[in-house]
């Protein structure tokens, strides 16, 4: 086993739910981790809108995937979203999907979906709002009600608003299981009608992970724009392990997030990452998740500065997206987006005798970063075990800040193809006519003696000798003629 810590226990149980074709490949990705016994390390569900498109998953279990019988959505998430809304029977089901099939007793239910498409861009909006009127709500209504019967009718009515919802949501949110959605961008050339449509959703989707009652824990905005430059560049011989860009994308973001929730329950070291501390950084606060792996070969690494190094370096960035914009520049204000707990995690593949001062190194650099606006605690940790004779540093954290190409890029391309439409003259095409003549099929000699033409008043041998040198084309006797007077 290259990476043998992935066998590990998991620190965070998930259920992962895929939506519409992207999504369900992503949940089947998860799908794929066993543990020593050969289980399933997740429990993964798939729902899309047909049959055909759930029988091309290879590891979620027949009985998990759910179609909703519609035959597909097309590109067009507001109409699905009609659909949804409109048709008893399609809304029905997915309600009993999201109430029956979704395991709540998890700490995490993972919502997977690509934006752009029809079934999971609308579905996993729907779905949302669901889990949350059928799990989060009504436990929300039980802690006001124990509010309520602790200080009384009065004082409970007086600072409902201002004290006890809060508190209300705050209990909720310790009791009930978190949501993590991971959604991915589409490419530039799908064109401006989904770069519109996608902006459009995904405001709704940061909305809601912004909402403290809907119990959603973190966003992941993967951008298959990034994946499929990256994937450009990639070696031929790493190029050939996977289909195309989103299947080399798909195995980034399960690799990515189930290396995590692997590598924080191992031990063995004078600085191990507690699994509870990791919980802490995924499942407390809300906003955008990010994370980023370096990898280097052990025999580039030298000292202990070169993995500190690596750490300052794979913060600045993410795995899954372009930077997130964490310094903004308003009103000639600098404005620094909130970061919550940070996690930095190396992986060492032998014994190297650098000691661990690299990673309070690390840490303190970090924190006094006047870029990063800390508002939580940074965990550190490292582990050592088969890893593909390479060091590997993982650095996450949740912000209130978004991807470059989220936050300014869709709009900004969708502008450029506005741009270019108002550059372009468009022209009418119409069908060319075709000048028939009308004599062109007719080079041929027709014997009327076949015809009886007596009805149209042609039945003597003159009419007929007449008709028959109607045409231009024929042969005259010379003899016939008197031609003494020419």
């Amino acid at each position: 086993m290259a990476k043998d810590f992935i066998k590990n226990k998991p620190a965070i149980n998930m259920t992962v739910v895929g939506f519409g074709q992207a999504g369900s490949r992503i949940a089947d990705n998860f799908a794929a981790y066993k543990d020593e016994a050969g289980n399933g390390i997740y429990n993964c569900l798939a729902l899309n809108s047909n049959d055909g498109d759930l029988k091309g998953l290879k590891y979620i279990p027949v009985d998990n995937r759910v179609s909703l019988n519609l035959g597909g959505l097309g590109k067009n998430p507001q109409k699905a979203m009609n659909i949804l809304e409109e048709n008893e029977e399609v809304s029905d089901k997915l309600k009993n999907f999201i109430q029956k099939e979704v395991r709540v007793v998890d700490d995490l239910v993972l919502f997977c979906a690509g934006l752009g498409g029809g079934t999971g861009t609308s579905t996993i909006i729907k779905a949302i709002e669901e889990f949350y009127e059928f799990n989060t709500k009504p436990l929300i209504n039980q802690e006001l009600k124990k509010l309520q019967a602790e200080v009384g009718p009065e004082e409970f009515k007086k600072n409902l608003k201002t004290k006890y919802i809060k508190m209300a949501v705050l209990k909720a949110r310790e009791k009930s299981a978190k949501i993590g959605i991971i959604v991915t961008l589409p490419l530039r050339a799908d064109g401006p009608d989904v770069l519109r449509q996608v902006n459009d959703f995904s405001q709704r989707i940061w909305k809601l992970t912004n909402d403290p009652t809907k119990g959603v824990g973190f966003v992941i905005f993967a951008d298959n724009q990034y994946f499929y430059d990256q994937f450009k560049e990639l070696p031929t011989h790493k190029r050939a392990e996977t289909e195309n860009y989103r299947d080399f994308a798909n195995k980034e973001i399960s690799d990515l997030f189930h290396e995590l929730n692997t590598a924080t329950t191992g031990g063995g070291t004078e600085v191990t990452f507690d699994s509870q501390d990791f919980r802490r950084i995924i499942l407390e606060q809300q906003g955008s998740l990010v994370i980023n792996r370096l990898s280097k070969p052990m025999n580039e690494i030298q000292k202990g500065s070169d993995i500190k190094d690596m750490f300052l370096e794979s913060i600045k960035g993410s795995l899954l997206h372009e930077p997130i914009d964490l310094v903004n520049s308003h009103n000639g204000e600098v404005e620094l987006a909130e970061i919550y707990h940070v996690g930095l995690l190396a992986v060492l593949d032998k014994k190297n005798n650098l000691g661990s001062s690299f990673i309070d190194d690390a840490r303190v650099e970090i924190a006094e970063n006047p870029s990063f606006f800390m508002k939580g605690s940074i965990f550190t940790g490292y582990l050592e075990g088969f890893n593909d004779f390479s060091t590997t540093v993982y650095t996450f954290f949740k912000t209130k800040g978004l991807p470059n190409r989220l936050s300014k890029g869709l709009v900004k391309e969708y502008e450029e193809y506005q741009e270019r439409h108002k550059t372009i003259k468009t022209k009418e095409t119409k069908i060319g006519s075709i000048n028939v003549d009308e004599n062109e099929n007719m080079d041929f000699d027709i014997d009327l003696d076949e015809f009886d033409l007596s009805e149209f008043g042609l039945d003597t041998e003159s009419d007929k000798k007449d008709q028959d040198n109607s045409n231009d084309d024929f042969d005259i006797n010379i003899d016939d003629l008197d031609l003494s007077k020419l």
